[in-house]
């Protein structure tokens, strides 16, 4: 054979070529099924039925809509050496996102040598390989079925994925090669976390090859595949899966395979197709795993391995890890967790979600409770949260008052203006409209501007005082004050308005002066405990009294000296106990446990923040 390889019999060369270069895993002996080769051990194991389970980077084999069940950034890498003198190799990697989907590459090698070509009969051998590579980019994303929702059999919900594979094929036969480009597509349907749907087309766009004359079209092959996962037991699983594949001029091709889960640690299978059986296992460690499965065919075992690595913990994977962990931490393990809760803080701030980033800043917070930085992350997201609703507000009003311009309503934006101006002193817009109004307005409607106005704040005086009145009656002194003080502010010299001002405070001298009594009472009978319980009561409700947070200090420092290594650690576990109640709603049993908990150290202030807490979530939810 010349070095050019053009000769008459090069279509037979090639042809003998890639048919002899397919691996024993191959289904269809066609062009092109090096890329429907299995891509992963755990498929193989499974007789090749992946493509309504795949949830990994090497979907964009299986069935790229499987690339929307990415969760966190992976790579992984498969190889197998075959028969014949065949090695394949895959490599891919990919990335979710929260808005796009999820997105993977790979590149795909399958090399057989050992060939031999003549171009007569009683010329020498001359030796040649053939290799068959492939870029591949895909992309796949989860959509709702809104026109369905509210139906029994839908209960995720996204369970309609689709995806989309883009490839670059290169095939080499000795010297000469071919290259050309395709597309694959995929659907998977799944209603619920138990059964699931996978349809495959492969080569939708079929590449097509041309060596020297005679092009070559890699055919459209189609898998169909059901699968359901059964729950045996709380940490048990069994996932069943069947696929039907059809490819040109051939019958229908079906594999099976069973998967036994147990957790996320360990799962043993089983598969058959072409009444071959395959087997395999998966070990896992945090986001590192293993896969192995081995083909029982007629000319031995063939053996495929599969190692992938993830990166990151995802929302639940996160929540998993403070469920388990929550009922045996002490002090040193809730600041280990606590940052758990930061991280999932952090997520839920760069997707701008700040009332969930609260929620788990407190969670932290509760879990750390020596931990200033996490409070002080608090206050920084608080005030953000603030300054973003008081931002809504002001555009709102502006809008509204911009509004009420076009239809010539001029009390009402003027009305409008005002709030602006309220919220924001510095709103140039509202100042500036607000001074052009009061110049338009006539004396009759400035008579009955004045009328609204006084109306108005009569009626903001009242509830002001009525919220401030239902606080003093629950014995909330200095929430009544806040809330009195902020209607003096908008409401200066109001004689109704400081009349209540002067009550509240003859209540809280009045407190202090009883529990100051019974403080002393308690310390003269040696029970610095009780009498630190009723200072700390004074000081919640008058944090300004002089000498009450002194007297509190020493209190606290004699009960400290008074706790046993025992008792601390009773505390320790107590603690986390009545956290874990709190944040998982059940507040009335955390209520209760909070009580034991002062009663074995009442100098606690973490224990008095979480009381707080509970008792503010009680009074919310009845």
């Amino acid at each position: 054979m010349r070095n050019d390889l053009k000769t008459p019999r090069l279509g037979i060369i090639l042809l003998y070529a890639t048919a002899s270069s397919l691996p024993a895993w191959s289904q269809t002996g066609q062009a092109g099924d090096f890329l429907r080769q299995d891509a992963t051990a755990r498929g193989a194991a499974l007789g090749g039925g992946m493509t309504a389970v795949v949830d990994d980077s090497s979907s964009l084999l299986w069935n790229p809509a499987g690339l929307s069940k990415l969760t966190k950034p992976e790579a992984g890498a498969t190889h197998v050496t075959l028969f014949e003198d065949t090695i394949f190799d895959f490599i891919s990697g990919g990335v979710a996102t929260a808005r796009w989907g999820g997105f993977a590459a790979g590149y795909v090698r399958q090399s057989s040598g050992g060939f031999e070509a003549r171009t007569g009969p009683n010329d020498a051998p001359m030796n040649f390989s053939v290799t068959q590579d492939a870029l591949i980019g895909g992309w796949g994303r989860a959509f709702a079925l809104p026109w369905f929702a509210g139906s029994p059999w839908l209960r995720l919900p996204k369970p309609v994925s689709v995806g989309v594979t883009v490839k670059s094929i290169t095939e080499s036969v000795g010297s000469v090669s071919a290259s050309g480009r395709g597309a694959d597509a995929g659907v998977i349907l799944q209603p619920d976390d138990r059964f699931s749907l996978g349809l495959m087309v492969s080569n939708l766009v079929a590449p097509k090859l041309t060596f020297v004359s005679q092009p070559v079209r890699y055919p459209r092959v189609v898998d169909v595949s059901p699968a359901y996962l059964w729950k045996l037991s709380p940490g048990m699983r069994a996932l069943t899966t069947v696929k039907l594949s059809k490819a040109p001029n051939e019958s229908m091709a079906v594999s099976a395979g069973v998967e036994l889960q147990y957790q996320r640690l360990l799962a043993l299978r089983l598969g058959v197709r072409d009444q071959v059986l395959s087997t395999g296992l998966s070990v896992r460690f945090g986001n590192a795993s293993f896969d192995y499965a081995a083909r029982l065919g007629d000319l031995g075992v063939a053996s495929l391995f599969t190692f992938t690595q993830r990166f990151g913990q995802t929302h639940d994977e996160l929540e998993e890890m403070i469920r388990r962990g929550i009922r045996k931490l002490s002090y040193a393990e809730g600041a280990r967790l606590s940052r758990a809760y930061l991280s999932k803080a952090d997520e839920e701030l760069r997707r701008d979600r700040i009332q969930e980033a609260l929620r788990d800043l407190e969670a932290a917070s509760l879990l750390s409770p020596l931990n200033g930085e996490i409070r002080a992350k608090i206050n920084h997201t608080t005030a953000k949260w603030d300054e973003s609703l008081k931002r809504q507000m002001i555009e709102r009003s502006a809008a509204l008052a911009r509004e009420q311009d076009r239809q010539g309503n001029l009390l009402a934006r003027r009305q409008y203006w005002r709030s602006v101006l309220e919220l924001d002193r510095d709103h140039a817009e509202a100042a500036r409209e607000l001074a052009r109004i009061d110049r338009d307005l006539s004396v009759e409607e400035r008579a009955r501007l004045e009328g609204l106005r006084q109306a108005q704040s009569a009626t903001e005086i009242a509830l002001a005082l009525a919220q401030s009145s239902t606080f003093l009656s629950r014995g909330q002194l200095r929430s009544a004050m806040i809330e009195a003080q902020k209607a003096q502010q908008r409401f200066p010299g109001n004689a109704q308005v400081a009349d209540f001002i002067d009550q509240v405070r003859r209540q809280m001298r009045a407190l202090v002066k009883t529990r100051l009594a019974e403080a002393d009472a308690f310390s003269e009978a040696k029970n610095h405990g009780e009498a630190l319980r009723s200072v700390d009561a004074a000081l919640r409700e008058v944090p300004d009294e002089p000498g009450l947070a002194e007297k509190a200090a020493a209190l606290r420092a004699q009960v400290q000296k008074a706790l046993t290594p025992e008792k601390r650690k009773e505390f320790e576990q107590l603690y986390y106990r009545v956290v874990e109640q709190y944040l998982k709603g059940g507040y009335k049993a955390a209520d209760a446990l909070a009580d034991e908990l002062i009663k074995i150290d009442s100098s606690s202030e973490a224990a008095r923040t979480l009381k707080d807490k509970i008792q503010a979530a009680l009074r919310y939810t009845q």
